[in-house]
């Protein structure tokens, strides 16, 4: 999904900065407007990759404006929804909670699993985050590990799990409207 963001140029100077570096270290990851920069979501992955922080602390540091219609902002809040699709199907529907400020490590999904049964749920390859997982409403199924050691199990509204880094895995809805918060710690 692409969007744009907005921000001043010194927003920019000031967060490079941070991590020693200038303007120059970044040639390329950004556009000059009349009235500052625009990042669009290509570049902004970029630059997070670039300083080694997550696009939600780039995002946090520049307090820039947003396109509303990819995000939206309110109480302070800035928030991202996406569609995750597995192998041409619609997996998950992510909510980021991307205000961290605290820990540019962290990551706060609010995720509504879209897989109807285990039969259809793809495992993921796992990732690098540690992944505490809380049911915020519903029943949820989880699938983790690998075969022959596959496990499954059904987790309530209240349950939560923990799932190591790399370990493959995935969510499936058992009754619908399942909601979860997905707490990534890279």
């Amino acid at each position: 999904m692409e969007f744009n963001i907005t921000a001043r140029l010194d927003d920019l100077q000031k967060l490079i900065q941070k991590r020693k570096m200038t303007l120059d270290n970044i040639r390329g990851l950004y556009d000059r407007t009349i009235d500052g920069i625009t990042i669009n979501s290509t570049q902004l992955k970029n630059i997070a990759q670039h300083l080694n922080v997550t696009a939600a602390y780039v995002i946090d540091e520049l307090g820039g404006e947003y396109d509303k219609s990819q995000s939206c902002v309110f109480g302070g809040l800035i928030r991202f929804d996406r569609l995750r699709h597995v192998q041409g199907e619609p997996a998950y529907f992510y909510r980021h909670l991307l205000k961290t400020t605290s820990d540019k490590n962290l990551l706060v999904l609010r995720t509504t699993p879209l897989f109807p049964s285990a039969e259809k749920a793809i495992l993921n390859a796992g990732h690098k985050a540690r992944e505490f997982v809380y049911i915020l409403s519903g029943t949820v199924g989880v699938k983790w590990g690998s075969h022959p050691h596959l496990h499954n199990e059904v987790l309530n509204e209240g349950d939560s799990i923990f799932i190591e880094e790399w370990t493959p895995h995935c969510f499936y809805k058992l009754e619908p409207d399942s909601q979860i918060l997905a707490i990534d710690y890279l």
